[in-house]
């Protein structure tokens, strides 16, 4: 409950006891009725406006309550699926690995085949490899040809014909 609830609810408890203090002297000193009336208004009011008050505090920590457990759900569905798509990146990091040993290539010519299989162009690939673009095409060249395959559309193809079957 925040600090402006507690402030309220302090100010017409208050309210309430002090008006209540009051009645209950007015009519032991007889005072008329029509006074003490007014202020068991003032009282009255002061008592649905609290319970009011506390009604809207309950139903929005319940609320809060709520959403936070809603929030713990999603993370839970978060996490369970970055742990499976992890599993997955694996599982297809190992399967092209293998293939890669497959065909024979070279450390540097299975990061260039992954990087292809990526859809990085032979400038980004270049960038990224800190080396020329012949020497990237050179590298392509090279994969093809251990691959028995003739371009990079072949090369991604190959990947994705088994995954999508």
């Amino acid at each position: 409950m925040n600090k402006d609830y507690i402030f309220t609810f302090i100010f017409f408890i208050y309210l309430l006891s002090f008006t209540l203090f009051d009645i209950i002297n007015d009519i032991s000193e007889g005072v008329p009725f029509n006074h003490w009336l007014h202020e068991l208004i003032i009282a009255a009011s002061s008592l649905i406006f609290i319970i009011y008050k506390v009604t809207l505090a309950v139903k929005r920590d319940k609320t809060i309550h709520d959403f936070e457990e809603q929030i713990d759900k999603v993370n839970l569905e978060v996490d369970f699926y970055k742990k499976k798509i992890h599993s997955f990146k694996d599982g297809i990091n190992e399967i092209l690995g293998q293939q890669f040993k497959i065909w024979g290539l070279t450390t540097s010519e299975q990061d260039v085949a992954l990087l292809i299989i990526k859809g990085l162009s032979m400038k980004e690939i270049a960038e990224t490899r800190h080396t020329s673009e012949a020497t990237i095409r050179q590298q392509c060249s090279s994969i093809y040809k251990k691959s028995s395959l003739e371009n990079r559309n072949q090369l991604t193809s190959y990947f994705l014909e088994d995954i999508f079957q």
